[in-house]
């Protein structure tokens, strides 16, 4: 390929990308506390609106069949975890612009009260069972289970294998790590990106 050629094809990907985000970014535009909306194929709900952003869970899970990890309950080190902030913020990335998608705080506060596996920062993540408490009037159910991050309890217990898992029918029971579970992803979106006059 010559490389004026190479230069216009870079150009043309370029303007698809720009044309891309500005119709992504008017249709987010005003959505409030409880919305739905489209994003890479997939429909997401707003949970809270805060000072770092929207808080945002997909409403369906984005694959049913996961494991949480093969040996541990512990998110930090999950296969699930390195899943989502790879394969699936590449994504979601590519949609709305790696700038959109903020970075927070994951507590990893067992059912127990156990505080051994601390806390990590995540750009996508999956919902804590405090978290699920705090916005269940705004998450439907689905008709898969679905993990949570949160640990029944941790090795110094002798309990490094069993999580808080969400049923079908909206309770909360527990599930082996190495059980399959769905998954739906839980991220922080930039405000700028729903609000008017972006």
């Amino acid at each position: 390929m010559s490389k004026n050629l190479e230069q216009r094809v870079a150009e043309l990907e370029k303007e698809v990308a720009v044309l891309k985000s500005e119709k992504i970014k008017s249709l987010l535009k005003g959505l409030k506390l409880g919305d739905a909306f489209e994003l890479g194929g997939i429909e997401w709900r707003i949970l809270d609106i805060t000072n770092n952003g929207y808080v945002c869970q997909t409403t369906e899970c984005w694959k049913e069949s996961v494991q949480f990890d093969s040996c541990c309950n512990n998110w930090k080190s999950s296969t699930l975890r390195n899943m989502l902030n790879t394969e699936f913020y590449n994504m979601v990335a590519a949609e709305i612009g790696a700038d959109n998608i903020i970075e927070f705080e994951r507590d990893l506060l067992s059912l127990d009260g156990q505080t051994e596996y601390g806390k990590c920062k995540d750009k996508v993540s999956i919902i804590s069972v405090d978290e699920y408490r705090k916005y269940r009037k705004l998450i439907q159910n689905s008709d898969k289970w679905f993990w949570t991050l949160t640990p029944d309890s941790t090795s110094c217990n002798d309990d490094s294998r069993w999580l808080a898992v969400v049923s079908p029918f909206g309770n909360v029971g527990n599930g082996i790590c190495n059980d399959f579970g769905g998954v739906r992803p839980l991220c922080i979106f930039s405000s700028a990106i729903f609000e008017s006059g972006f």
